[in-house]
């Protein structure tokens, strides 16, 4: 039974697809799912491109999404959601360790962590009932959280058609465009991001980014060189990029004082 069919009266039902490319993982999370009667599964895939085949045909409210599988990684299927109305919700099943699932938090209904214990799952349930599925969106990259993420979690970027996980201490520099914000990677790529200067600020960890300007976060780690240009500016080269990025005489004072 679809959610948007029930009466007031009936109790919720969220329709569910589960994806994984081990099918031990995916029995034994249907298991542990049968405990859990407002929980239908409706389908399964082992891998994204099945996966996005099933949820456009079946239209799900949620799905448990393996991260770890073989040729693409589950994170390629969060952009293939975005044309679904009402998008479904989506709990990250991951074998990642602790420190790295703190980021996670922030990018999804929930998440869980292989092998999925009852109790856990129980919790997981009960978030899916508070607000219902239809009002949550699709996981969003960096939310506000209770703690600030560390060099070596993990975060996801995502760039229209792209997303990947990177650690933090792998972001060289982050750069304001109004409500989008442009990510720079030590290895020298960056990638636009709807997502504001301000809310990277309150994740970023204090000891590692230097606010240098307004618009303007960088990571002290990643800094090459900097080269005075002329009495009123600099050159800001970072580890891995080829465009070095100007700077007026108070903002390479301010990181220069973080350095």
């Amino acid at each position: 039974m679809n959610r948007n069919t029930q009466t007031p009266d009936s109790p919720l039902r969220f329709r569910v697809v589960l994806v994984d490319d081990e099918p031990t993982a995916r029995v034994h999370l249907t298991n542990r799912l049968k405990s859990h009667p407002e929980i239908e599964i409706v389908g399964e895939a082992e891998d994204v491109t099945s996966a996005n085949d099933l949820v456009q045909t079946l239209k799900p409210d949620l799905i448990f999404l393996d991260i770890q599988m073989p040729k693409k990684n589950g994170f390629a299927l969060l952009p293939k959601l975005e044309n679904l109305v009402p998008q479904p919700a989506v709990v990250f099943v991951t074998a990642y360790d602790e420190y790295a699932i703190r980021a996670f938090e922030a990018n999804a209904l929930d998440y869980l962590t292989k092998p999925v214990s009852p109790a856990r799952l129980a919790k997981t349930i009960l978030r899916l009932s508070k607000p219902t599925v239809s009002e949550t969106a699709v996981p969003h990259p960096v939310a506000e959280a209770e703690k600030r993420l560390e060099a070596e979690d993990l975060v996801l970027l995502r760039d229209k058609s792209l997303s990947m996980m990177v650690k933090v201490g792998e972001i060289a520099a982050i750069e304001a465009h109004g409500d989008y914000t442009r990510i720079l990677l030590n290895e020298g790529k960056n990638l636009m991001m709807k997502q504001t200067l301000f809310l990277w600020e309150s994740q970023l960890p204090t000891d590692l980014f230097a606010k240098v300007s307004r618009s303007l976060l960088v990571n002290t780690q990643s800094v090459a060189k900097m080269v005075r240009k002329n009495l009123l500016s600099w050159e800001l080269h970072l580890q891995g990029s080829k465009e070095p990025i100007k700077l007026s005489n108070l903002e390479s004072k301010r990181l220069r004082a973080a350095l």
